[in-house]
């Protein structure tokens, strides 16, 4: 259980993550969750099979004005390319999987594969955040397997999407690259912003190679404006270095009782579980 994504709506707190099995079964389920914070209940639910994919991964959900918004990152089952999708409703638990469709491509981004939207309004526009990978020079193998992103033969960074309406999408390009080497010299997945005194202050996870694409950890980048990101020295900085303890996916959200944290959680069994903290 996790790749949170969250988003407070008055007193209630909705959440949208993902239920995943070892392989070959993967990210089975996506689940919209309504609480306080910190209990939650089920509301919505949608199945790999239902999406016709592979996989499921980091989904974001938000209200703007009336409509209700999830958007979906999955495998699709047309050309094993992660994409995401937007579904809208009425109500966060009356989304229908059949009414999707396309926010972000690989095509429009010209990537290999994109996911993990994480979404904030800013300045009168929508800007997404997403985990994506740049079309290497021979792509030939690179969808045998339904993820791209960890084949090894890409580099899985962030990318950066804007749109007036959160409807239509202009792709932007690399918002944070990955490190020429070191611990997040294969990966480098923005997952969630807070502001800060100077800025801004992102969360993202960072591995050194395939063998940690399930175990990134986690570092800090700074940004002035939200588009241009550099990452704070050392790190990572949250959570162990590797192993159980490892922190993933962060999301953070404001409440009436300041910024609450969701994120991934590694086990000592290898399981992963859903925590939350409230920063004070």
């Amino acid at each position: 259980m996790g790749a949170p994504g969250a988003f407070v709506d008055d007193d209630d707190v909705y959440l949208a993550y993902r239920l995943r099995w070892p392989r070959p079964r993967r990210g089975a389920e996506v689940v919209v969750a309504r609480g306080d914070g910190e209990h939650f209940r089920p509301i919505w639910r949608a199945t790999r099979e239902q999406l016709r994919s592979a996989s499921i991964e980091r989904c974001a959900i938000l209200r703007s004005g009336g409509s209700w918004r999830l958007y979906v990152s999955y495998v699709d089952e047309a050309d094993a390319r992660w994409r995401i999708d937007v579904l809208e409703a009425r109500a966060p638990d009356a989304f229908d999987v059949r009414s999707r469709r396309p926010a972000l491509t690989a095509d429009m981004a010209g990537a290999v594969a994109v996911k993990d939207p994480w979404l904030r309004f800013h300045q009168g526009r929508w800007l997404m955040f997403v985990s994506y990978g740049a079309l290497p020079g021979d792509a030939a193998g690179l969808h045998a397997s339904g993820d791209a992103l960890s084949t090894g033969l890409v580099k899985s960074e962030t990318g950066l999407a804007t749109s007036e309406d959160g409807l239509r999408w202009t792709w932007v390009g690399k918002a944070l690259a990955a490190s020429d080497n070191g611990w997040d010299a294969f990966t480098a997945r923005l997952t969630t912003v807070l502001r800060a005194r100077d800025g801004w202050l992102g969360f993202y996870d960072g591995s050194a190679g395939l063998e940690e694409n399930y175990e990134e950890r986690c570092g800090l980048a700074r940004s002035a404006d939200l588009v241009r990101w550099e990452r704070l020295g050392g790190g990572p900085h949250v959570g162990a270095a590797g192993g159980p303890g490892t922190v993933r996916y962060v999301e953070c959200v404001q409440t009436r009782r300041g910024p609450r944290f969701f994120f991934e959680y590694t086990l000592p069994d290898g399981s992963h579980e859903l925590r939350t903290a409230v920063a004070l």
